[in-house]
């Protein structure tokens, strides 16, 4: 990634005049170049980078600033979630639910960056706290046990509604407790059609087994 800053390179050479979208784009890319080496999918035309388990999915999106200032000021914000595949093909099935993201971290400390006149030592620095970030938040290589987790901890960074939607489509014994913990965020028409899908308690001395893990 290191690459990106030769000496021919626009972020080597920025200066008052260099357009911050130019800047931006630069950078995007050198992030791109240094997840792609790590197995993750980079989109130029909506910056991002994309990393799959089975079905659930990271996501970390780089979105840029309007009060962006040539030779000052170039906005970098950077939005992780975590989403299902399978849920955005379940509620467009079912027609109940919103969107396929079920988790939107907000506490990190390298949300916003001003990447003008960014240095290797600082985009290197910022990748490592994305890294760290990813590998303690965002290990989503066995996809049933990052959802015990979120439930275990009940997670105030979880997207309710559609958390909700992929407990029901997973058949998660589940559901019917996390709807009445957070029927406020859920609402009542969405609570309703999710509590028809709720799979039954489990009789005495049964386990209600579900496939949330899929």
């Amino acid at each position: 990634m290191t690459t990106f800053w030769t000496e021919d390179s626009i972020l080597t050479n920025q200066s008052d005049s260099t357009p911050p979208a130019e800047i931006f784009d630069a950078f995007c890319q050198a992030i791109g170049f240094y997840y792609q080496q790590k197995g993750y999918k980079y989109t130029k035309s909506r910056p991002k980078v994309k990393i799959e388990s089975r079905d659930l999915f990271v996501e970390i999106n780089f979105w840029s600033s309007r009060s962006n200032m040539a030779g000052s000021n170039v906005g970098l914000e950077i939005l992780p979630y975590v989403g299902s595949k399978k849920l955005k093909k379940w509620i467009k099935t079912n027609k109940t639910g919103r969107n396929e993201y079920i988790y939107g971290p907000t506490k990190y400390d390298f949300r916003f960056q001003n990447i003008y006149g960014a240095t290797v030592d600082f985009f290197l620095d910022l990748i490592l706290k994305i890294d760290k970030y990813i590998a303690s938040n965002l290990n989503i290589e066995d996809n049933a046990k990052f959802i015990n987790r979120l439930l275990a901890e009940n997670n105030s960074d979880i997207i309710t509604d559609n958390f909700a939607c992929y407990l029901a489509m997973t058949n998660d014994p589940r559901l019917a407790d996390f709807i009445d913990d957070h029927h406020e965020g859920i609402g009542e028409e969405l609570s309703n059609k999710l509590r028809a899908l709720a799979p039954p308690a489990p009789l005495k001395g049964e386990t209600n087994v579900s496939n949330f893990g899929i």
